[in-house]
């Protein structure tokens, strides 16, 4: 009889264990297929590209020199100095064979983000919040951008310029009160601090363009958890 009842008790912990394990399988199947759709195309326009982040430094600080963004956006294996980014192709192929005439030998790198794979359940409970952070990252990329090229053309004073680090400043603060401590926090406190560099001094289109490509990198390479 006792036997029988550690055989039940043994038959009932053996089925427990399956299930515990079969809810967890399901939930990590469930968080691991999870994806926040967010769907951009970025075309940035590089001087070089090299696997060494120590020789990448040093070739930024020429492409500063050119009038380049110069920063450097690691991707895949390798590191890529920019010259500047763009929001769809021809922009970025017209930019780009202009400079080959000038005897800047530059390419095309084409990101595109789409599906945003979603890892545990705290990215899981934050699916709108990180959804609705990749949306307003890629508008204040775009103000960075307009203001870069108004900077060029002469449109944008430094007042105007200086307003609109200002608002992308405002932006990121924001974001960074709604976010609290998770994956995002790193870069917006890395961009903010750019932002507030730039707030003194005299504003180039550069400046901005590198402030514009270290926003996108941070839409392209933060991985949600």
């Amino acid at each position: 009889m006792f036997k029988c009842i550690r055989d039940f008790k043994f038959a009932i912990a053996i089925v427990a264990v399956l299930c515990v394990s079969v809810i967890i399988c399901f939930c990590a199947f469930s968080f691991s297929g999870k994806k926040i759709a967010f769907e951009a195309e970025y075309y940035f326009v590089c001087y070089r590209v090299t696997d060494n982040s120590i020789s990448a430094s040093s070739i930024s600080g020429t492409v500063s020199s050119y009038g380049g963004a110069g920063y450097i956006l690691n991707h895949g294996k390798n590191y890529y100095i920019t010259v500047s980014c763009y929001y769809n192709k021809t922009d970025a192929d017209t930019v780009c064979t202009s400079l080959k005439k000038r005897d800047l030998d530059c390419t095309v790198l084409k990101i595109s983000t789409k599906n945003f794979k979603i890892k545990g359940s705290a990215a899981q409970r934050n699916e709108e919040l990180y959804l609705g952070n990749l949306n307003t990252l890629h508008t204040l990329s775009m103000l960075a951008y307009e203001c870069a090229n108004g900077l060029d053309t002469g449109e944008y004073t430094q007042n105007n310029s200086k307003s609109v680090v200002g608002d992308i400043k405002q932006g990121l603060i924001g974001l960074l009160h709604s976010n609290g401590d998770n994956c995002f926090t790193p870069k917006l406190n890395f961009m903010i601090a750019e932002c507030e560099d730039k707030e003194v001094g005299f504003l180039l289109s550069k400046d901005m363009r590198y402030l514009q490509i270290a926003v996108i990198d941070t839409i392209v390479n933060t991985e949600l958890y």
